[in-house]
C-alpha cells in the first residue's frame, strides 16, 4: 500500500470528486442541500425509485444517470441516505461487467475529472470518499491524461487532505500494485494549451 500526500494536482482532483459526492447526498432529502451549488437542480433518471421518508433513504435502480451542473454520474444502483444527525451517505454500485462512472468538468476550463470503479461511497460524517474495485481516478484535457491513480481502493479524506491508494487482486493493474501517473506542470500546460476551441473532449 502506498500513501501519497499533496502530490501535483491529485489531492485537488480527489477533493473535487468528494464535493461532487457530497452534492449527491443532498438528493436524499430536500432539507439536506449543502452550501455547494445549492441552487443547481439535481436530475436523476432511473428505471425505478424507492423513497423511504422515515428512513430518509432514496434508492434509484436501473441505468441510473445523475446530472447536476457540470457533474454526471452513471451507475446501476444509487442509494442516498441521511441519518438523524444530518450526516449524508451516498453509495453507487455498478451492474456486473460495468463500472460506476463519475465525471466533473472544471468550470471555465478544459480540464475534466473522471472516476471509475466497481463501487463508490461517500460518508459526510468522516468526510471520506472511496472508489472501490478496479478504481481509476484521472484528470484529463482534450482526452489526454494529465494525472491518474489506479488501484484496488482509492480513499480520500477531505478533513486531512490525504489520499491513500491500495493495491490488490482488484487493482486492475498487471502487477496488482498501485499505478500513479503524474505529468509535469510544463507538460500539463502544453496539453491544456493544445485543446481546440477551449472545450473538453467528449463533453455532453
Amino acid at each position: 500500500m502506498r500513501t501519497l500526500t499533496h502530490c501535483s494536482s491529485l489531492p485537488a482532483l480527489l477533493r473535487t470528486l468528494t464535493l461532487c459526492l457530497l452534492t449527491l447526498g443532498a438528493a436524499a432529502s430536500p432539507a439536506a442541500t449543502p452550501e455547494l451549488d445549492a441552487n443547481i437542480p439535481t436530475l436523476i433518471d432511473s428505471d425505478t425509485l424507492e423513497y423511504d421518508e422515515p428512513r430518509q433513504t432514496s434508492v434509484f435502480t436501473g441505468n441510473v444517470v445523475l446530472t447536476r451542473g457540470d457533474l454526471s454520474l452513471r451507475a446501476h444502483r444509487l442509494e442516498l441516505r441521511q441519518n438523524d444527525a444530518g450526516d449524508q451517505f451516498a453509495v453507487a454500485t455498478a451492474a456486473p461487467g460495468k463500472q460506476v462512472y463519475v465525471r466533473q468538468a472544471k468550470p471555465g476550463s478544459v480540464e475534466i475529472v473522471e472516476g471509475h470503479a466497481d463501487r463508490a461511497e461517500y460518508n459526510s460524517a468522516t468526510e471520506q470518499l472511496d472508489f472501490i474495485g478496479h478504481a481509476n481516478v484521472q484528470r484529463l484535457a482534450c482526452g489526454k491524461t494529465l494525472d491518474q491513480i489506479r488501484g484496488e481502493r482509492i480513499r480520500y479524506n477531505q478533513q486531512t487532505d490525504v489520499y491513500t491508494a491500495t493495491g490488490g487482486p482488484q487493482a486492475g493493474t498487471s502487477n496488482q500494485r498501485v499505478r500513479t501517473v503524474i505529468q509535469s506542470r510544463e507538460k500539463s500546460r502544453e496539453v491544456i494549451a493544445s485543446c481546440p476551441n477551449g472545450q473538453p473532449e467528449g463533453q455532453e
